[in-house]
């Protein structure tokens, strides 16, 4: 387990992160560590190798820990007892006429395609060139 909190602190995430929060941080953070950014200086770009190589591990961790949650999730909603389907009464809209039926239409579900931003924690610069 503490290779996961590692993981969390390369990217610079809380533990508590959501996979597409860990996928923004690590775009994030490869933006930021991108060998190509440091043309011209020999040693930083070393370390910017080394820090994206950190990235990649952590990232591909990360991601197969929460698809093998999901696909573990999905077995017990699966595998649950349930109880088995309950009849119904014939379909109330069997006697109305196709017209009637026509008319009462539904609206469209709303959906939100809002998504709530993300927050992660910055460190100054200096740290990260150290």
């Amino acid at each position: 387990m503490l290779d996961v909190e590692r993981y969390y602190r390369v990217l610079d995430l809380d533990s508590n992160a959501s996979p597409e929060e860990v996928h923004q941080g690590y775009l994030d953070m490869t933006w930021v560590w991108h060998p190509d950014r440091f043309v011209g200086h020999p040693r930083l770009q070393r370390k910017a190798q080394h820090k994206l190589q950190e990235l990649n591990e952590a990232h591909e961790c990360l991601r197969s820990q929460s698809a093998a949650k999901r696909r573990q999730m999905a077995r017990k909603s699966k595998y649950s007892a349930s109880s088995p389907p309950a009849r119904h009464s014939p379909s109330p809209n069997l006697s109305k006429s196709p017209t009637q039926q026509k008319q009462r239409k539904q609206a469209p579900p709303t959906v939100n395609t809002k998504k709530p931003p993300i927050h992660f924690k910055a460190n100054p610069i200096d740290d990260w060139l150290d």
